[in-house]
């Protein structure tokens, strides 16, 4: 097994990195701070920047303005933009990952004409509409109607915790078209653009973390929508959603690493100027031990979400469950991480003009987004049991 990464995932690391302390990093902590006014100013901004660097292209054709990136090339650039700010990361993701990955694999030639490119540009934000108030992890039981009427659909329903909702351009939809058909075959994906009369959102939540990253309801009430705009085939929705969060889940693994990679950056140069006792605080054990950990772990971290990367692009047809199995080790690791971090910088990480205390925030949504910590547990278990039965 070769590990050394070719020389153009080199440049793009070091491109990547370059770019993100200049560009992003000076604004993070305002971000985390902004009025709801300035964050969305300041985010759209941030991606337009991305944009400049081939960010939100990567994983798309050429044709369409992207770079057709692979997917660890993907996940090298995606750790450099998560280690200065996650906020930035996570509202990209939603656009070019979870709306444009989608779009890239079920969408029509047409669909992908008029949306990728504004996708992949920045010019345009996009959003994913599956988990509702009362489906979160049980994502088939989402309550979401369509109705067809002649060539038009009708929606109703409720969706939230919908990153990007405050300011996307359009939203991909998931909703019950045939219920006693069930999710595998009753659910189906749309198109439908804020515009669109019928669609409104709600105003954006106030969150612990990636406060950055707008995150609203998105309420349906008799919002009409055109057959063209029906994403893949009628009833496979569910299908659909299920395998973008495949990839999805990879970028939030991937979140989580940048997350915890800066905290052992900012817990290494503060244990190398702090002073107890008479030493430097990376001198005690105590410290240097946490340190220790958070490099096997981060490591650990960044060799799980490369396999499952290459896996995805090898077509594996295990990749689902090691993109679960990097989820859940490198979101409990960076909560796990940044917790450690805040402690060894002592009162001060409690503190906001730390950057570890903004971190310690960020950290927890890695076990709760894109599925929980449980449920990879459940899954990663179910494949087990396939695996081993008689």
């Amino acid at each position: 097994m070769n590990y050394e990464l070719t020389d153009e995932q080199k440049m793009i690391k070091e491109n990547f990195a370059a770019f993100c302390k200049k560009e992003l990093l000076p604004h993070a902590m305002e971000l985390d701070r902004a009025s709801y006014d300035e964050v969305e100013k300041t985010i759209k901004k941030n991606i337009k920047k991305l944009a400049a660097i081939g960010f939100p292209g990567m994983g798309h054709e050429e044709k369409y303005g992207g770079s057709d990136a692979d997917m660890i090339s993907q996940s090298i650039a995606g750790e450099e933009v998560a280690k200065v700010c996650a906020s930035t990361f996570l509202s990209a993701g939603a656009s070019c990952g979870l709306f444009g990955v989608p779009l890239r694999l079920f969408g029509t030639e047409e669909q992908k004409k008029k949306y990728l490119p504004g996708i992949i540009s920045g010019d345009l934000m996009g959003a994913f509409g599956l988990t509702e108030p009362g489906a979160g992890s049980d994502a088939a039981g989402i309550s979401t109607t369509a109705v067809k009427k002649g060539d038009t659909w009708i929606l109703n329903g409720t969706k939230t915790f919908i990153t990007n909702g405050p300011i996307a351009d359009v939203f991909i939809i998931f909703a019950y078209n045939d219920r006693e058909a069930g999710p595998g075959r009753g659910v189906t994906a749309f198109i439908v653009e804020a515009e669109n009369p019928g669609l409104r959102t709600g105003k954006p939540f106030d969150k612990m973390g990636y406060r950055g990253s707008p995150t609203s309801e998105i309420f349906l009430e008799e919002c009409e929508v055109k057959e063209s705009d029906v994403l893949g085939e009628t009833g496979r929705g569910f299908i659909q959603a299920m395998k973008t969060l495949e990839y999805g889940r990879i970028g939030m693994a991937t979140v989580s690493l940048g997350i915890a990679v800066a905290c052992m950056e900012e817990s290494k140069k503060y244990a190398e100027e702090r002073k107890a006792f008479g030493r430097y605080i990376n001198r005690y054990q105590e410290v240097s031990f946490k340190l220790a950990d958070m490099m096997i772990m981060t490591d650990i971290s960044r060799l799980m979400i490369y396999k499952a990367s290459w896996m995805k692009d090898n077509n594996d047809p295990e990749a689902a469950v090691m993109a679960s199995c990097a989820k859940l080790f490198a979101s409990e690791a960076a909560t796990q991480i940044s917790s450690w971090a805040v402690q060894i910088h002592g009162g001060y990480g409690y503190m906001k003009d730390y950057t570890v205390e903004r971190l310690y925030r960020d950290a927890k949504l890695g076990e709760i987004g894109e599925g929980t910590s449980e449920i990879q547990r459940i899954l990663i278990a179910e494949e087990i049991l396939k695996r081993f039965k008689d």
